[in-house]
């Protein structure tokens, strides 16, 4: 979670302005709902983007996604190395597992934790979403982020 982390951080290092709450994401994606949005214009001396934070909740069984997307030249592009890798950050880490892998057509890095729950990032050309959660399955995530990239290219 910590590439995760340092990619919103570097959106915050920007001046964020123009907070607003127009619906940019799925009020609906299968069981799941959008419980809350906020948009935030990521600019300098110039247009860089939009940083979009969302939280999707499931009602039955109780659970939680969080969901960022970054896009714009300010952010970038999301760096996933090719080829398929798979480890774990070892005996000086959370004994988190990382793996490379393809969710709706597009390069992913996701990565699990007993401690820290599950992080997915997803790059998709100038934007990337990211998935955070804990309590649900590698399978519930993916189905999740498959169903949310869709929506995502749909909308363009």
């Amino acid at each position: 979670m910590i590439l995760f982390r340092a990619i919103i951080a570097a959106a915050s290092v920007m001046a964020l302005t123009s907070l607003t709450f127009a619906s940019f994401l799925p009020a609906e994606l299968g069981n799941w709902r959008l419980l809350s949005e906020h948009v935030t214009d990521l600019t300098a001396s110039w247009e860089l983007g939009k940083w979009t934070s969302a939280s999707y909740v499931r009602f039955e069984p109780s659970a939680r996604i969080e969901v960022q997307l970054m896009e714009g030249p300010g952010p970038g592009e999301l760096f996933v190395p090719e080829g398929i890798i798979s480890t774990d950050d070892g005996p000086i880490g959370f004994l988190s597992t990382c793996e490379t892998l393809s969710i709706a057509g597009k390069r992913a890095i996701l990565e699990r934790g007993d401690v820290t729950g599950q992080a997915l990032a997803v790059a998709m050309g100038t934007r990337t979403v990211t998935f955070e959660a804990r309590g649900i399955s590698r399978e519930e995530l993916l189905d999740f982020a498959e169903n949310m990239i869709e929506a995502l290219q749909d909308e363009r």
